[in-house]
């Protein structure tokens, strides 16, 4: 009996420090910088998080990233160093946004660019729109023998059906 209530007393106590690991874990330096470098790369397992946020369980290709995160953060290479180490060795699908140099500064201002340009458009379109409306409708008006000859039509089929 006194050996159940030991391994009782154990299990207590492994299960009341086992939070106590993860949070000091989660408090220190190293772990900060794994994830702000994790949360900059895009995991490719399928999934639509980062890196640092895969949910998903044995995930192959965050099982396969973090610790080369992890490996260059514990040798003192600042973060943004860390990232490009990564994307240049499991390419730049990896990126959570485009580079700010190059073509991804492409990336970055083709959103606004088409924001104007519809800006810019919808008004002409607008008043195209209104223009070829009135015009169909002054091109075409119904005269009162097309209503006349359809009036007719509709009351012989209605006298059909009966």
């Amino acid at each position: 009996m006194k050996s159940l209530q030991n391994s009782f007393f154990v299990l207590l106590l492994a299960v009341g420090l086992a939070p106590a690991q993860t949070v000091a874990e989660a408090g220190s330096d190293t772990y900060v910088k794994i994830r702000e470098a994790g949360k900059q790369l895009k995991c490719q397992c399928s999934c639509s998080y980062t890196i640092a946020d895969c949910n998903m369980l044995y995930c192959h290709y965050r099982e396969e990233v973090k610790p080369e995160i992890k490996k260059l953060v514990e040798a003192g290479i600042p973060v943004p160093a860390v990232v490009e180490q990564i994307v240049a060795k499991f390419g730049s699908a990896l990126r959570t946004s485009p580079e700010t140099t190059g073509f991804g500064l492409f990336g970055w201002a083709m959103p606004f660019v088409a924001v104007l340009l519809g800006l810019a458009a919808a008004p002409v379109v607008a008043w195209r729109w209104k223009v070829n409306h009135q015009q169909q409708e002054e091109a075409h008006p119904v005269g009162e023998e097309d209503v006349e000859r359809f009036r007719e039509q509709i009351e012989k089929d209605i006298e059909g059906m009966e």
